[in-house]
């Protein structure tokens, strides 16, 4: 709701499940060579030009890993949102090398549950996306792609991308196993009775 701030927004993919929301603000930095991104704002994540108490909702996807102080991330985004905000977050447990020199981290539930807390949010929800058998077939995928060179997906491609996707997505199903997982979804807000914290 509200104002909304998309932090490393690349291309803005999930500007539309948000249009209910009042402004939608995206963040990035600017991108190497050959790399398309399309922010409202050029800024570092570590560093957010707004004003304390600015927006109620800080979507933030797979970008924790990539800067080399997430904490202080943690503590500019909630800088930044108002008292009852929502921090809508993902990071990884499990991926390649990617982004390189930038891929700094890797997070358990655990180590994000202290990050946010440490910052002053508090954790709603923190659930992992897929367990052991997704994490396999999600990797088998990054291998073919990653192998192959191949930057975008054809037709044939996606279908083979949907049919490994339902196979493990079954086998999850059938034998869950979440401590081995592509990473987790968390959501946490700035408590009614927090003070802004200076970044």
């Amino acid at each position: 709701d509200g104002w909304l701030l998309d932090i490393g927004c690349g291309n803005k993919p999930y500007a539309p499940f948000f249009q209910h929301a009042t402004r939608y603000i995206g963040i990035d930095l600017p991108p190497p060579p050959g790399v398309e991104r399309c922010p409202d704002v050029w800024a570092s994540a570590l560093r957010l030009p707004f004003a304390a108490d600015r927006f109620e909702t800080v979507l933030c996807t797979q970008v924790l890993e990539h800067v080399p102080q997430p904490e202080q991330l943690l503590r500019e985004v909630f800088r930044v949102m108002r008292v009852g905000g929502r921090l809508i977050l993902t990071a990884p447990q499990t991926w390649g090398l990617h982004e390189e020199p930038e891929d700094y981290y890797r997070f358990t539930r655990y180590g994000l549950q202290y990050l946010l807390v440490e910052a002053g949010f508090q954790v709603e929800s923190l659930e992992a996306r897929g367990g052991l058998f997704r994490l396999i077939g999600q990797m088998l995928l990054n291998y073919y792609y990653v192998r192959n060179q191949i930057p975008r997906l054809t037709p044939w491609l996606k279908r083979l991308n949907t049919a490994v996707n339902t196979f493990f997505a079954y086998l999850d199903r059938r034998w869950p196993w979440d401590k081995d997982t592509l990473g987790y979804v968390a959501q946490a807000i700035r408590p009614q009775n927090s003070m802004t914290r200076n970044g």
